[in-house]
């Protein structure tokens, strides 16, 4: 027994308790290096996810902003078309529609066109900028957000839509009489500032609806 006790003693006292301690040490200062590495990952991920939706909400309602001028002209290039409108005549009212606006074109279509092309020119950089934002959403896999890149489609939607009017009423050499291009034309036509205000609103609402719950879940 007392063997025992005197080995197990100098086998205790015989270790080098200093790289021990030092082994030890080393091992808890990694541990808390790690798990401090692990908290500032989490939070630059969260600081450049806050930067990114930052970007993106200021990015719609710059667009937002320099939306009314075009949609102005729209607005104004369609009353032209209804003030055309032959009301006197029988018939059926979409055919009478399309006469309007082929009277307008032919009077004061390429004057419009080129001032709605105009501001369209001064709108395109935030409608690209929007696309781009959009598109680099994606990496940061962010749940819904199917919901954001909708609302933006549908924003920018809007320019397309505006682009497609202005070119249908500053060509009054189309062959009209191709079904193809009537087609396309009377879904041109059809654009109102009602509807362009109408899809702008609500898709505002769902972007800064996306917005507002990923702040949440970032910071919540």
């Amino acid at each position: 027994m007392c063997d025992t006790l005197v080995w197990s003693f100098g086998a205790v006292t015989s270790l080098n308790w200093l790289e021990i301690i030092k082994t030890l040490a080393s091992s808890a200062v990694a541990g808390i290096a790690f798990f401090a590495l692990r908290n500032w990952q989490r939070q630059d991920k969260a600081k450049r996810e806050a930067e990114f939706l930052d970007t993106l909400i200021e990015a719609v309602q710059t667009y937002i902003v320099e939306l009314p001028r075009s949609v102005t002209l729209v607005a104004m290039a369609k009353i032209g078309m209804v003030s055309q409108v032959p009301s006197w005549e029988e018939g059926d009212e979409v055919v009478k529609a399309v006469k309007g606006a082929f009277a307008y074109i032919e009077a004061r279509g390429a004057e419009d066109a080129n001032r709605l092309l105009e501001a369209l020119v001064i709108l395109r950089p935030s409608s690209v900028r929007l696309r781009s934002l959009s598109a680099k959403g994606r990496v940061f896999k962010f749940s819904g957000y199917e919901k954001c890149l909708n609302a933006i489609a549908t924003l920018t939607w809007q320019f397309d839509r505006m682009q497609a009017f202005a070119t249908m009423i500053g060509s009054p050499t189309l062959n009209w009489e191709n079904p193809e291009v009537l087609d396309t034309f009377e879904k041109a036509i059809s654009l109102t500032a009602d509807d362009i205000r109408s899809h702008v609103e609500k898709s505002n609402l769902s972007a800064i609806e996306f917005v507002t719950e990923t702040y949440a879940k970032i910071y919540g």
